[in-house]
């Protein structure tokens, strides 16, 4: 019964939402990919701000997130009487909006996050919503991977890695598969599943990566101490970007490039792009912030979310920052399924070349990485919750010591450690992400 009546719920948000986009009928950006699709939002948003109305699925990627964000409703705390007030609303919301044209851009810029191959949350189910002129696919892991695993589970074998990332690059394809003749298919020239998604679309395709013929090449990364400049070239231009009190990862520079791609194919100069990334940009907190610690020490917060590759990039970046220890809050990585052992051991050996000290939350973390810490007799100290963590960070941190935060959403919530350890905790609610009553009362429950 649940389940049907979540079905109803759906289909009646997705069929107003459908009208309130007849009536605007935006050009549409739909960012699909295992990581960096928030990041790849709001960089295409900063590219266009200057010359289109760009309207944003800002926090809302899912099949209920998504409707909700065209007809301009926000939940307040999930409960069955907030869906309830939603429902009442939203035919008023939309009358409104049809009337007074009080929603008005002509650019629709949307996050569609997917976390299993069946419907609704499904690729196919988001384009039942809406219909991409333009899509990006930004990079493909094993996130999500338990949510693949049944497709498997009439062979002989149990999947290995490569067949859940390959099944995921497939559903998350259907965006590109889906574009039109007139539309851009932005595709990631470095991944092979995702580049050869080029195949399987009528649309024209532009890349971007480290590959000579990227159609944008993200060409150098350089770091100081107070931000991250980036370096970009297409066949005729060269540019540079740069970003103060951020430590971005290389891979960054993929986000941004994929952006970049966006404003080329609508008519900007690479020159153009690059400027209007570095003028407009406000980066989504939690995503490589560079924070003052207390105890004069140095935060690289990126507690937003994680996977592998972007956790191991940042233990790169932690590498290349200066400090006098470089310490690590790691929590786990969460939804790998099959996978999930095998991916903290990898992080675990990484992470043990590149920290002095570790310091662990999660029951994965705590399972499969501290072992690995172990066994190399490095310091490595795991933690029920993030409070646990800060309390002996806080006595453990010396000047000058620079220290990585990194995990998936879900329970974790390490921006609780971030804000505990950071020397202006005032200004939480400015730099730290998930900052609505919801997340705060999550909070609150870790207690």
């Amino acid at each position: 019964m649940k389940r049907l009546l979540s079905g109803l719920v759906l289909r009646y948000f997705r069929s107003l939402a459908k009208i309130q986009l007849k009536h605007i009928d935006p050009l549409i950006i739909g960012i699909t990919g295992s990581a960096g699709k928030t990041s790849a939002m709001t960089s295409v948003a900063a590219v266009l701000k200057d010359t289109r109305q760009v309207k944003t699925s800002d926090k809302a990627n899912s099949e209920s997130g998504i409707p909700l964000n065209i007809l301009g409703l926000y939940p307040k705390s999930f409960a069955p009487s907030d869906w309830l007030r939603l429902m009442i609303q939203a035919p008023t919301k939309l009358a409104i909006n049809l009337v007074t044209n009080q929603e008005k851009y002509d650019t629709y810029v949307a996050e569609l996050g997917i976390d299993s191959p069946f419907p609704p949350k499904n690729m196919a189910y988001l384009l039942t919503i809406l219909q991409p002129d333009i899509g990006i696919f930004t990079t493909v892991n094993s996130i999500h991977g338990q949510y693949f695993e049944p497709l498997f589970h009439d062979q002989d074998k149990k999947p290995n890695r490569h067949d859940i990332v390959a099944a995921i690059a497939s559903e998350k394809g259907k965006l590109i598969e889906s574009l039109p003749e007139t539309g851009c298919a932005i595709l990631n020239a470095d991944e092979p599943l995702i580049a050869n998604l080029a195949k399987k679309t009528k649309a024209k395709v532009m890349t971007f990566g480290t590959k000579p013929n990227s159609t944008v090449r993200v060409v150098n990364t350089t770091w100081t101490d107070s931000g991250t400049t980036f370096s970009f070239a297409t066949a005729t231009e060269t540019a540079t970007t740069t970003f103060t009190n951020f430590l971005l990862p290389s891979h960054y520079g993929h986000t941004l490039a994929s952006a970049i791609c966006a404003g080329l194919f609508l008519g900007q100069s690479l020159a153009e792009a690059s400027a209007h990334l570095e003028k407009n940009l406000l980066l989504p907190p939690g995503r490589a912030s560079l924070i003052p610690g207390k105890h004069q020490t140095k935060i690289i917060d990126s507690s937003y979310n994680s996977s592998l590759e972007p956790l191991l990039d940042m233990l790169s970046l932690l590498e290349k920052t200066p400090g006098a220890r470089k310490l690590a809050l790691l929590g786990d990585i969460r939804e790998l399924g099959e996978n999930t052992r095998q991916e903290h051991e990898t992080l675990a050996h990484e992470a043990a070349k590149v920290c002095d000290a570790v310091y662990l939350v999660g029951p994965a973390m705590q399972k499969y990485a501290l072992p690995v810490f172990q066994n190399k007799k490095m310091p490595a100290f795991w933690f029920k919750n993030a409070y646990e963590a800060a309390a002996q960070l806080d006595q453990d941190l010396r000047p000058n010591d620079v220290l990585l935060v990194k995990a998936s959403q879900n329970t974790l919530l390490l921006e609780i450690a971030v804000e505990i350890l950071m020397a202006e905790p005032e200004k939480a609610d400015e730099l730290l992400c998930r900052r609505s009553d919801f997340w705060s009362q999550q909070r609150e429950l870790l207690r």
